[in-house]
């Protein structure tokens, strides 16, 4: 799969078009619907999103922590037979585009013989294109239109924003059922304090991307993924109230397993919420508490065995 930042001139193809946070089973629907055109029609498949998200221009003190980054969204879009994944740099004059020059736009870029998109799609100044406007100039310019509706799951329509709030309760089980996969944290292994060694737990302290969505802060069963392999790890999110430092952390410690990932890049797929992070009275209670996490962490990981 291409990755192409503002492209200027495509081949004819059918578009998908959205923002795709999560890559979660609604904007999955519209992906199999544009392989499926795509097959049927012997046209390549291309996706256009945005970048970065359109708050984060228009209402930065609303933008919400985003579920994947770019590299996670193309990884997880490769799956769904997309051929390119196209960028579109989302800044004030493209704020102020109306929606008829957004579409006029588009067919000169992308020459679509079908478009995609979703239902709640909006498009344009003040979001005023949508999806039927899409319908009425494809008519016009040679292009079908075809516009999924909501994916429901329990009786609710799956959005990105439905799994960022099962994700603050640390709910990763039903966060990753609404996606179709399990949420991932994909970073750089730096140095920290090593408080976890001087425990007796040495843990991996895992960079967060900038504007990524956490699950919410507590002790998780998770797979540590490395150029060699999968490791069962427990991961803990959060500030250490025991311990205080300040800042937010990811650490990982993989139990049966030693391993030097300073500077190494690795994946952490959250599969199981243990515990809410909790302060303790004192280091060997942690300590206690540390221990009874590892032990819990095989037990999961031995019943999916």
């Amino acid at each position: 799969m291409r990755i192409l930042r503002d492209p200027k001139k495509l081949n004819p193809c059918v578009l998908v078009l959205g923002m795709f946070d999560g890559v979660h089973r609604g904007h999955q629907a519209l992906l199999m619907k544009g392989d499926e055109l795509a097959q049927s029609m012997v046209y390549p498949l291309a996706v256009c999103t945005f970048d970065p998200h359109p708050l984060k221009v228009l209402r930065p003190d609303r933008m919400p922590p985003l579920l994947t980054t770019l590299p996670e969204k193309a990884r997880l879009m490769a799956q769904f037979g997309v051929d390119g994944l196209c960028i579109t740099t989302f800044d004030r004059d493209r704020a102020d585009q109306s929606p008829e020059d957004y579409m006029a736009e588009m067919v000169a870029v992308y020459q679509p013989v079908a478009v995609v998109c979703g239902y709640n799609f909006t498009f344009g100044k003040g979001g005023k294109g949508n999806g039927e406007m899409l319908r009425a100039y494809g008519q016009e310019h040679g292009f079908e239109t075809i516009i999924v509706p909501e994916v429901d799951i329990d009786g609710a329509p799956v959005s990105s924003t439905r799994v960022r709030e099962n994700l603050s309760r640390g709910d990763v089980r039903t966060a990753a059922r609404l996606m179709g996969h399990p949420f991932t944290l994909t970073g750089k292994v730096r140095s920290g304090k090593a408080l976890g060694r001087t425990l007796g737990f040495p843990t991996a302290n895992v960079t967060i991307p900038q504007g990524k969505a956490l699950p919410a802060f507590g002790v998780y069963c998770c797979w540590l993924e490395t150029e060699e392999g999968y490791h069962e790890a427990v991961v803990n999110v959060g500030r250490h109230p025991t311990l205080p430092e300040g800042s937010v952390t990811v650490e990982a410690y993989v139990p049966d397993a030693q391993l030097d990932l300073y500077g190494k890049t690795v994946r952490l797929t959250f599969l199981h919420h243990l515990r809410m992070e909790q302060r303790f009275d004192s280091v060997e209670d942690l300590k206690a508490q540390m221990a009874q996490d590892t032990e819990n962490c095989r037990a999961y990981f031995a019943s999916l065995e």
